[in-house]
């Protein structure tokens, strides 16, 4: 109970912003983003490469992404710090003429029959936000942090605040993502609800050389494609 009470402290001590115009922000969250996904390759790699890959894409530079940080209370420092991000796309289905489809998943992973017959769920591509690059600071898997979980309720934040964002700001009423295994297991316990889509397969011929250099995700924690239902509550 006493945890409980504590993390609920925590948690009413974050706040997301929209950091994509904010430089010295943005560049924090992307410091997150490189400092997660380099624990998710097996091999070393080069971190101006990795942070050129993943943050500077070309859904970043076109701006069909938004990325959010979270700040709040770091239960071990008692300061208030940066804890979490996730970059939102934001889906279109004008996007041929930039050389990239509506959503980052649509590179990565196809549906059976292909993304143009794809509607599960309702999925309809204008309709859709789609989460990614969701990133913890590592100081939320250590110590006093650690013992209350504050990772899970900082994702928890984050893609709450991240739809409610979507919905308001760009008029879309759809959550789906590329999202790993143990990640869904953890969050459907706080409160969090994912449809898997059928028949999905990754895109091995295109993206190959991702899939390996990030093996950990992509070969080894079962990734899969899912519409999410956000908590209400």
């Amino acid at each position: 109970m006493e945890a409980c009470i504590a993390l609920d402290k925590i948690c009413r001590s974050f706040t997301v912003e929209d950091v994509t115009e904010d430089p010295t922000r943005l560049s924090s969250a992307f410091d997150l983003v490189c400092e997660g996904y380099m624990q998710l390759t097996s091999r070393p790699l080069d971190l101006t490469e990795v942070r050129e890959e993943l943050c500077a894409d070309p859904y970043h530079r076109h701006g069909l992404a938004r990325t959010l940080l979270l700040t709040g209370e770091n239960p071990n420092t008692g300061m208030i710090e940066p804890l979490g991000t996730l970059r939102i796309v934001l889906g279109y289905s004008h996007t041929a003429k930039l050389g990239i489809p509506p959503l980052e998943a649509m590179r990565l992973i196809t549906p059976r029959g292909g993304w143009r017959d794809f509607s599960f769920e309702g999925f309809h591509v204008d309709e859709v936000v789609e989460g990614g690059r969701t990133a913890v600071a590592a100081a939320c898997r250590i110590g006093l942090a650690k013992e209350l979980q504050v990772a899970m309720g900082v994702v928890r934040t984050l893609y709450v605040e991240g739809y409610r964002l979507a919905c308001r700001n760009y008029a879309k009423s759809q959550y789906w993502g590329i999202l790993p295994s143990h990640i869904v297991s953890k969050a459907e316990s706080a409160g969090f609800r994912f449809i898997p889509a059928p028949h999905i397969t990754l895109n091995h011929e295109e993206n190959g050389a991702l899939f390996e250099k990030y093996d950990r995700y992509w070969l080894k924690s079962a990734p899969w494609f899912y519409k999410v239902l956000i908590p209400t509550s």
